[in-house]
């Protein structure tokens, strides 16, 4: 699918989509602090450059670091470039990245260099993120056009899930989200954030089943889940919509993938109803060439629902040296999503909502 041109605003003003919950900006990271440790990420970085006849410039790379990744742009020669490394139970990335520009190199951004054994990777500068060239946020026409995209690329890696396995990236299929669960309420911060929620996960542990076990009948398969899904992680190349940042990505029901966009909808841009529906359809549509329309759209509630513990499990990564700082914060996020997870599940049980999973 072609990229929606987006309407240009004008500068200086930005525009910002605030998805992180939690401000992290005096971390500190050994990979950035230990001089040895230091000049040999420089080093693997110069060594990619200079495979292509690049090389870096004396500039200092700009350095971000989060509990789950980092992230470094680097000026050189062929332009800037970014440098990312992720945290254990990321290490994925790097890999999965070079694998989706062999399999849809069309919706991902041409990879310099990857290390698959450090979970490193090193990408081309691609200009700013799509939601920086939008002239506004709540632009919905780009929205749609990007879920279309982006659902059509699930389309596709629906039939590569073993290969994606394969790379260890984390599998969430229905059957396996019970354990995902279990390890959460068997982790003493998580419960102790869930409070009364973990008593109330526990009473209603089989309509959490049988919510797994109903996805898993939908007749849709696995696909890749970005989990991410928002235009801050998307570009804009060549035409074509690339999309970026797969450090929270896992296989799992493909509709997972709503839950970012449609709560960003709804709890940032103050999506009416007819908006939030549109959206959904945008993403279905490349669907509804194997399944009927009203069949998709009874899933999405269900799907979106459980997709928390997707969201769950990102927020639980860390690297090892950063993890007693932020897990206080982590263990909050993961209880809010669970709680609210389990209270969608008890409210669906009252009945159907048929504008559930469009908020």
């Amino acid at each position: 699918m072609r990229a929606a041109a987006p309407k240009r605003r004008p500068p200086p003003r930005k525009a910002e989509i605030s998805v992180v919950a939690v401000d992290f900006t005096d971390l500190r990271l050994s990979l950035w602090d230990d001089p040895d440790q230091r000049d040999e990420l420089h080093s693997w970085v110069r060594a990619c450059l200079a495979e292509r006849g690049e090389r870096l410039l004396a500039d200092p790379p700009r350095v971000r670091v989060r509990p789950w990744s980092t992230t470094a742009r680097f000026s050189s020669t062929a332009g800037p470039v970014w440098f990312k490394a992720s945290a254990p139970g990321g290490e994925f990335e790097a890999a999965l990245h070079g694998a989706l520009y062999t399999w849809v190199p069309g919706s991902v951004l041409t990879p310099l260099g990857m290390d698959v054994k450090r979970g490193w990777s090193l990408l081309p500068g691609a200009g700013v993120p799509l939601r920086e060239q939008m002239a506004s946020i709540d632009d919905f026409a780009v929205w749609e056009a990007i879920l279309g995209a982006y659902s059509e690329t699930q389309r596709v890696l629906a039939g590569r899930v073993r290969d994606l396995l394969a790379l260890d990236v984390p599998d969430l299929r229905p059957a396996a989200l019970g354990r995902l669960l279990d390890g959460f309420l068997a982790d003493p911060g998580v419960t102790a954030a869930l409070g009364d929620g973990a008593d109330l996960l526990l009473r209603h542990r089989s309509a959490f089943d049988a919510e797994c076990k109903a996805l898993d009948d939908s007749g849709l398969p696995p696909s890749l889940d970005h989990s991410d899904l928002h235009v801050g992680n998307v570009f804009v190349l060549d035409g074509r919509y690339r999309f970026a940042d797969w450090g929270d990505a896992v296989v799992g029901h493909p509709f997972f993938s709503l839950l970012v966009p449609l709560r960003i909808a709804v709890r940032e841009l103050n999506a009416d109803t007819r908006t939030r529906q549109r959206l959904r359809d945008a993403y279905l549509e490349p669907w509804t060439e194997s399944h009927p329309a009203s069949a998709l759209r009874a899933e999405v509630p269900r799907a979106t629902r459980l997709a928390a513990l997707s969201r769950s499990l990102a927020w639980s990564r860390a690297f090892c040296e950063l993890r007693s700082a932020v897990a206080g914060d982590q263990h909050r996020e993961i209880a809010a999503l669970l709680r609210g997870m389990i209270s969608d599940i008890t409210a669906a049980e009252d009945g159907p909502d048929a504008d559930a999973g469009t908020r």
